[in-house]
């Protein structure tokens, strides 16, 4: 078998994640080369490590070209942006610029508690020269301010407040931008404050934080991948379920419990590896080797990146003859029933081309379809496979790893018996705290 293997994305934000976007506010009449204060060179400094970061760093300079309504074209990047960062110069205290596009920040903030306007503020400025300058009326003191200091200019380092401030704008942002964190997040609103805390110490979280931010924090940690607990030691896991879960009405209890345990427990690199398939052009092939069936949900559940998992359709292998015949009949019919196409009946929509039109507005509408084959495959079959449904992902699923020759295929990263069985009993116990007792399950094995 060939593997397909991605880079280990733990620890990092996905590829295809969108990055949170920085408004920069500034000003300078200053030329590069020239003595001035240090606006230029704290805006390329900050302009360096927020790309460094992973954010998308946006001023004036990125998008206004000579004629443009640069009010307008400011006012649409301004409200594109997750956070707006002003570098307080002297230049900036009387220009009517910075102003405009601090008001505007100024205003996004008091509409939405979660965007963020930062204030910088630069070597030459006082607090005090606020008072006397033309920003005076947008109340930067209740804005989050720090100061730069000109050897974290010059050393090419951020202040250490604003680090905070950004990576609560990443938190945010991941939170928005990600179905299944925000269901979390929006889950736990019901649990009292002193159970989110006592959750968030249990794993790891121990900053003193506001009620909300606090959410999203904990949010973030359930669902982080994490090792199991050595045996006979308590799971911080499910010592912190146990704090949230029991406050919370059944069915958002049920959401928690059900997410942060598959996504604790699923390999992210096999997430990846679904993710990369399910936009791959053609071929879109894999194997999992699993011996339970919640194993098999849990892995698509985990690749979705929603709160449920892609629809999958189980089709048996035929008997007898004509197998591969028989295969791809068998999984038109379960494919069709599911979507409701009967192309004879539609003109617009009859034959393969039409049929594969639906499966291809499906898949850009919620997620590819899974064909799910509890079976060895072999290299014919999956050739005429790929040729039939190029637009459907195959998921064979075996009771052991590596057992299917040079077939080009992407094997995807399995738990080891043990840690299917440890992920089962994990969901369940979690699952019982949330009110949600399931039933028994036992291994699967191959006809």
């Amino acid at each position: 078998m060939t593997i397909h293997h991605l880079p280990d994305p733990r620890g990092a934000v996905p590829v295809s994640a969108p990055r949170p976007r920085i408004f920069i506010s500034h000003s300078t009449r200053a030329k590069p080369g020239q003595v001035c204060c240090r606006c230029l060179d704290a805006r390329d400094v900050l302009v360096e490590q927020l790309r460094a970061a992973g954010f998308e760093a946006v001023y004036d300079k990125d998008f206004l070209r000579s004629g443009d309504a640069w009010q307008q074209e400011i006012a649409v990047e301004l409200h594109g942006s997750q956070a707006t960062v002003l570098l307080l110069s002297r230049h900036a205290l009387d220009s009517a610029n910075v102003g405009y596009e601090a008001s505007i920040a100024d205003g996004r903030r008091r509409a939405d508690t979660r965007y963020r306007f930062i204030t910088v503020k630069l070597p030459d400025v006082r607090r005090a020269d606020l008072e006397a300058s033309a920003l005076r009326a947008i109340h930067l003191g209740e804005a989050d301010m720090c100061d730069w200091a000109d050897d974290e200019i010059a050393g090419g380092r951020l202040p250490v407040k604003l680090h905070a401030d950004l990576a609560q704008v990443r938190l945010w942002h991941l939170d928005r931008s990600s179905p299944t964190r925000h269901a979390v997040t929006y889950a736990l609103g019901e649990a009292y404050e002193d159970r989110l805390r006592a959750a968030a110490d249990l794993l790891g979280v121990r900053e003193r934080l506001d009620r909300e931010v606090l959410r999203e924090r904990l949010s973030e940690a359930l669902l982080t991948e994490r090792a199991a607990a050595p045996r006979r030691e308590p799971d911080p896991l499910v010592r912190a379920l146990g704090e949230v879960l029991p406050v919370l009405r059944p069915d958002p209890a049920g959401t928690v419990a059900d997410l942060s345990v598959v996504y604790a427990r699923v390999p992210t690199i096999a997430a990846a590896q679904l993710g990369e398939l399910r936009t791959r052009a053609g071929g879109r092939v894999a194997v999992l080797a699993a011996t339970r069936g919640g194993t098999l949900r849990a892995y698509l559940l985990r690749a979705s990146g929603h709160p449920r998992p892609w629809p999958h359709l189980e089709v048996t292998m035929p008997a007898g003859a004509g197998v591969t015949v028989g295969l791809i009949a068998a999984i038109r019919d379960r494919v069709a029933g599911y979507l409701d196409y009967d192309g004879y009946h539609d003109p617009e929509l009859e034959g393969e081309d039409g049929f594969r039109d639906v499966i291809e507005a499906h898949a850009q509408e919620t997620g590819p379809i899974v064909v799910v084959i509890r079976h060895l495959p072999d290299a014919t079959l999956i050739r005429e496979l790929r040729s039939a449904f190029p637009l459907l992902l195959l998921l064979f699923v075996t009771d052991r790893a590596g057992v299917c020759g040079s077939i080009e295929v992407t094997e995807l990263t399995p738990l080891t018996p043990s840690g299917e069985g440890e992920l089962k009993r994990t969901h369940g116990r979690a699952m019982r705290l949330a009110g949600h007792p399931e039933r028994s399950n036992p291994p699967w094995r191959p006809a």
